[in-house]
């Protein structure tokens, strides 16, 4: 009787330590979510409103995610495209590959305009 208390206990602490985690735990969101997590972490400076999240699978074990989002911090009138699109390829849930298919930050360099020293 005094074991099943002290499991009680440890179970309820447990507990009580998660509610207050803040960390991504990826057996609890979806694959495309996470796909949205890392889009939003690729562009810190930005303020993205995620959208569309879909994901399919090649095979047994890879699966694509396709996110939409939207910065949020730019006006409607911006010279930079507000829309933005990632996908993500997971291979046994983890993640190989990600790449921007709409928008997104430029390579390093792309912006630079002086012309390459030779």
């Amino acid at each position: 009787m005094r074991g099943a208390r002290v499991i009680s206990l440890i179970l309820a602490a447990v507990a009580l330590a998660g509610c207050s985690m803040k960390k991504l735990v990826p057996d609890t969101v979806s694959l495309a979510d996470r796909c949205g997590a890392i889009m939003q972490t690729a562009m810190p400076f930005a303020q993205i409103e995620l959208g569309d999240r879909t994901a399919h699978g090649l095979d047994v074990r890879t699966i694509i995610t396709e996110v939409s989002g939207t910065r949020t911090d730019l006006p409607k009138d911006a010279a930079e495209d507000r829309d933005l699109a990632a996908e993500c390829t997971f291979e046994d849930n983890v993640m190989t590959a990600f790449r921007w298919t709409k928008g997104g930050p430029l390579p390093p360099g792309a912006g630079d305009a002086t012309p390459p020293a030779h």
